[in-house]
């Protein structure tokens, strides 16, 4: 495949690296993993006293938390301590607080360690009736943090459903916790998709975990850390659905504000940078990229400082190697990302998908130098690891865990419009009782009490047609989520014939083409003829997964993608055929759009196929009010009588 047609495909990628930066920068700076094992060996050694005081156990605990980002060799001696005696006198709210804290300290250097600890807490608190709600919480958030970043997509959705369940049920008040985590699960969701910006579902989630994150950020009085975290969050969401403008202006006010505040770390601006580097990059503006870049590396200059920021350092010389590949310049690229890889290695990171990304860059250089056997190598590396990445089992079971989170929504507002109506009801039937006694004294009191009666009958009706309106909006929703799941298996199958056997059908064709090399078969008819078969089975194969979801339609719209196929028909037909578009189309849903191209799809066909028609007129009419109309007429004889009645075809049914 040559350079240029991977281009655009490696920048779209790059995004997910910049974003997944900042979800581990928000919970601690990372740490040089070789320094922070050998002081754990030492500390966990030196841990010897018991202390017996409860308070004291929470006071040192407390201590660690202070010491974590700035004095990591102490903070680890504290929560060690803390946790020790914890044990040694069976406080189980110590235990659970100080294994959480010690999850976060090993976050970013040992996942193993730090999801060990997570589960060690829940434990403790599941041991006590002490816990409160919010450091269970705090616990869930660590384990889903610790999985998503060990790969484990649906373990860590599994957490953040906890979560996203306690918010909803109203069990965690703190409006900081909430920013915090709307804004990881916006940045979850972000990493879920790599076609956002295509994904209405998941675009829809993505926007609804951000307001969410706008509103508790409302809510935060006491300090600023909340209020500017969700001007990261909006850069984000604009980064991720290709917004560049927005998601710019977005995370350069989140580097103002916090740095004036004096709450910018350096790792939090280490990541926000590379974002922007990314906008840039994504663009093909390598130059502009290139220049953030250098600003980050500029940052970590001094040698002792850039021990501590290797883990950030690695991701920027992926990006590094990402533009120098649009700029043709592969030998550096390749250079850059043997290095970058090995580092990122040693950091105790797992498979992600810029390190998958990184090997589809690999192949695509050595392929633009000529090095046809790296490229090849290197291609089934990524083919394998890919694979490995995207399984769907594990995408399906995160978008069931937040259809549930979202009827769980609808339920609780159809709970509180039924609460509501019950003491509508009970305030009618203690006012009735009053009502009835004043009407025995007068009859002023008997024809008040008939009008008030009346009144709230209606407000009673009222209610009740709104939680029968709200059950339809349930129902309605429920449907929609069976309609998107039937939309995104026939993508998915579309992607898995283009990416997957069509990825296959290439690696093929290629390692045929060593061969022909290696073996001067060029004069070989045979040989010859099985590569042109190849070559027309990719074809067939991305004209199936074209016909299962037209990528026109998806991208400019119904009218473009019935323009293009009538186009395609006439030329390969004798009919004529005319396409007109009158009117503004308004917003509707991909699963319509392809409803109606499938429609007019069959009934040309059937035009040319048996109509025998000179020409044909296809019209669609968009109307101001949003309904639109289909119009399709021929000049030909018209269908045989038993057309239907002897028909085998697959075509629609009547």
């Amino acid at each position: 495949m040559p350079a240029t047609q991977n281009q655009n495909r490696l920048t779209g990628q790059v995004s997910k690296s910049a974003i997944r930066i900042f979800s581990i920068s928000l919970l601690l700076i990372s740490i040089n993993s070789c320094i922070l094992k050998a002081v754990a060996q030492d500390n966990n050694s030196s841990v010897t006293k018991i202390i017996k005081d409860t308070t004291a156990i929470l006071k040192m605990i407390a201590q660690g938390e202070y010491q974590m980002e700035k004095l990591p060799e102490a903070s680890f001696q504290s929560l060690s301590e803390a946790l020790y005696s914890s044990e040694a006198i069976h406080y189980y709210k110590g235990i659970g607080m100080a294994s959480e804290r010690l999850g976060h300290w090993y976050f970013g250097n040992n996942l193993n360690m730090s999801i060990q600890m997570g589960n060690k807490s829940i434990w403790a608190y599941e041991s006590t009736s002490t816990a409160t709600i919010e450091e269970l919480a705090k616990t869930h958030l660590l384990l889903a943090e610790a999985y998503d970043e060990a790969g484990k997509k649906d373990s860590s959705a599994y957490y953040y459903y906890l979560l996203g369940s306690e918010m909803t049920e109203g069990n965690l008040t703190d409006p900081e916790f909430a920013v915090v985590v709307f804004t990881k699960l916006s940045i979850f969701w972000i990493n879920i998709d790599n076609d956002i910006s295509n994904n209405k579902n998941t675009k829809e989630t993505i926007k609804r975990f951000v307001d969410k994150a706008k509103e508790a950020s409302t809510k935060i009085k006491d300090t600023a850390n909340g209020r500017t975290t969700v001007y990261f969050v909006e850069g984000a969401y604009y980064h991720a659905i290709k917004k560049f403008d927005s998601a710019r202006y977005f995370y350069t006010t989140y580097l103002t504000v916090r740095d004036k505040m004096g709450l910018l770390s350096t790792g939090r601006k280490i990541s926000t940078l590379s974002n922007i580097a990314d906008t840039y990059l994504q663009e093909g503006n390598t130059k502009k990229s290139l220049q953030y870049l250098q600003q980050i590396r500029d940052m970590a200059n001094n040698p002792e400082q850039k021990k501590y920021l290797a883990f950030y350092m690695s991701f920027i010389d992926l990006q590094t190697a990402n533009a120098f590949y649009q700029q043709k310049k592969y030998a550096e690229s390749i250079a850059i990302l043997d290095t970058a890889l090995v580092s990122l290695s040693r950091t105790g990171s797992h498979l992600r998908n810029e390190v998958v990304q990184a090997y589809d860059t690999y192949a695509s250089c050595y392929e633009a130098l000529g090095n046809y056997k790296k490229a090849l190598e290197y291609k089934n590396i990524y083919v394998k690891l890919n694979d490995s990445l995207t399984r769907r089992d594990k995408i399906d079971i995160i978008s069931r865990l937040e259809i549930r989170n979202r009827i769980a929504e609808k339920d609780k507002e159809l709970a509180l419009q039924k609460l509501n109506l019950s003491e509508v009801k009970n305030k009618i039937k203690d006012k009735n009782s009053w009502i009835i006694g004043i009407s025995l004294l007068t009859l002023s009191g008997m024809l008040i009490f008939a009008l008030w009666r009346k009144k709230n009958k209606s407000k009673q009706k009222l209610q009740e047609e709104r939680i029968s309106n709200l059950q339809q909006k349930i129902n309605l929703e429920r449907l929609k989520a069976s309609i998107n799941a039937e939309e995104r298996e026939r993508t998915r199958i579309s992607r898995e014939l283009h990416d997957g056997i069509g990825g296959l059908l290439s690696v093929a064709r290629m390692n045929f083409e060593l061969a022909k090399k290696a073996n001067q078969n060029q004069t070989n008819k045979d040989f010859a003829d099985g590569l042109q078969m190849l070559e027309e089975a990719t074809v067939e194969l991305r004209k199936a997964a074209y016909n299962l979801m037209p990528e026109v339609l998806l991208t400019q719209g119904l009218a473009s993608a019935v323009q293009a196929f009538c186009e395609k028909m006439a030329s390969k037909s004798n009919t004529s055929i005319t396409f007109q578009a009158m009117g503004q189309k308004k917003e509707t849903s991909t699963t319509f759009d392809l409803s109606i191209y499938r429609i007019i799809q069959e009934l040309l066909h059937n035009i040319i196929k048996h109509a025998k028609a000179p020409h044909a007129l296809v019209q669609i009419n968009f109307h101001e009010e949003g309904s639109t109309n289909i119009t399709i007429e021929d000049d030909g004889i018209g269908l045989p009588a038993d057309a239907f009645k002897n028909s085998k075809g697959m075509g629609l049914k009547i």
